[in-house]
């Protein structure tokens, strides 16, 4: 049996809060200072949903800061993950932003470039501890060689299976292969159970779990119209068109692939490991597993996702906002809130410390080593908009349209995007 994440989660908490709570009961705040002096509201943009484990995280942490440090209030506002980007460059033209945003990790350098967040570097390099974070991470929050933010998090997708559903089709071992997966997944269809289920919703988390195949394929953006990219297309529109995966995929983000996986809609999904605390709070009858993305022609591989802090140019509390940002950054803090938001560490001390539920827990630990074959979207600072054009390609195909026409012009739109 595998030691349960809620268990860690609420553990890792309980000895958080204890030792938060020790020692003097005069003082206040935490070891810069921020406790005392005038109050200060710091507004928070975020797309973490409500429910989610990555909102409870953060919940958890605003809260507890605050208790710290009783002159700081926060201001939260969540929106829509596709609602973000669209709302921070509409706040930059009308001077409405938010004091600090948390932003996925492929957004920031294109909104670094805009304007829209600080350069922060003075702050980092007086902190000192850039080097503990694993280099994919820390180059997302990177342009120019300046920091504009840092990471939070980092994750990667796999494959969630229904043990119940395996043992009823007389599956005994998962499959590696693109042609296993395929075989798979068509045996465990039967009628409105479709075998896998995925995201193609017209937003960052459909081109999030198909890039993958892409990869898979031996293709990248760069060969987007290649025989290779093509076969990554035609692959997941060929279990659209023959019934293993619905045709909803394409309104479907990642929360929706996890109900249709919750109610046994679906015997597999892609998804990531902040879904592994919902599935042990909500649905503790359900025997899953997880395992490593297929392979294809050039082998297995994942993607690097996860958010970043960032502090916005205009604000008038970028010192207090980075006391916030640093606070939430340090072991003590990072291991235990992590752990309630099902998500993984970019820190490497973190990641290495045995006594947290990466360490422990068989599921999360397959997360851990898909991390190792995980690509970062490191596509220069138009990647927002080659996204959206890799969107309208998906889109296009779960709908029947011919892949070879898709992909060949989907390249030329992505060509000219791409960093020389």
């Amino acid at each position: 049996m595998m030691k349960n994440w809620v268990f860690f989660s609420l553990v890792g908490l309980m000895m958080f809060v204890l030792v938060a709570c020790s020692g003097d009961s005069n003082e206040t705040g935490n070891e810069e200072g921020t406790g005392n002096g005038e109050q200060v509201t710091i507004k928070i943009w975020d797309y973490l949903e409500p429910g989610s484990s990555s909102a409870r995280e953060q919940e958890a942490l605003i809260e507890k800061y605050e208790e710290e440090n009783p002159n700081i209030t926060f201001e939260r506002t969540y929106m829509p993950f596709a609602d973000l980007k669209t709302k921070l460059l509409q706040g930059l033209g009308a001077g409405d932003l938010p004091d600090i945003v948390v932003i996925d990790n492929p957004d920031h350098q294109s909104f670094a470039q805009a304007g829209v967040f600080a350069d922060i570097t003075s702050k980092v390099e007086e902190w000192g501890e850039a080097d503990q974070y694993f280099e994919g991470p820390m180059a997302s929050a990177m342009l120019d060689d300046k920091y504009y933010g840092i990471p939070n998090n980092s994750n990667a997708l796999a494959i969630y299976y229904n043990k119940t559903m395996f043992e009823e089709a007389g599956i005994e071992e998962v499959p590696t292969t693109w042609e296993e997966f395929r075989a798979t997944a068509d045996k465990l269809t039967n009628g409105d159970i479709k075998g896998f289920a995925m995201s193609g919703v017209k937003s960052e988390e459909g081109t999030f779990q198909f890039l993958p195949y892409l990869w898979q394929s031996g293709a990248d953006l760069d060969s987007f119209g290649s025989e290779e990219a093509k076969s990554a297309l035609s692959y997941i529109q060929g279990m659209v068109e023959d019934g293993i995966i619905s045709s909803n995929m394409i309104n479907w983000d990642q929360s929706d692939v996890l109900v249709q996986f919750q109610t046994e809609k679906a015997a597999m999904m892609e998804n990531g490991p902040w879904q592994i605390p919902m599935l042990e709070e909500d649905s503790p009858d359900l025997e899953w597993g997880v395992f490593l993305m297929p392979a294809g022609e050039a082998g297995t591989a994942s993607i690097l996702g996860g958010e970043n802090w960032a502090i916005t140019a205009n604000s008038e509390v970028q010192d207090e906002a980075w006391e916030f940002i640093k606070w939430t950054q340090k072991p003590e803090i990072l291991g235990p809130m992590h752990e309630l938001g099902g998500r993984l560490p970019s820190r490497a001390d973190v990641a290495k410390d045995e006594q947290y539920v990466w360490a422990k827990d068989e599921h999360v630990k397959v997360f851990m080593e898909q991390l190792e074959t995980a690509k970062p979207r490191a596509y220069g600072t138009n990647y927002p908009e080659i996204s959206t054009h890799i969107q309208e390609a998906i889109q296009r195909a779960m709908t029947g349209e011919e892949v070879d026409t898709i992909m060949e012009s989907t390249a030329e739109e992505i060509k000219a995007l791409l960093p020389e």
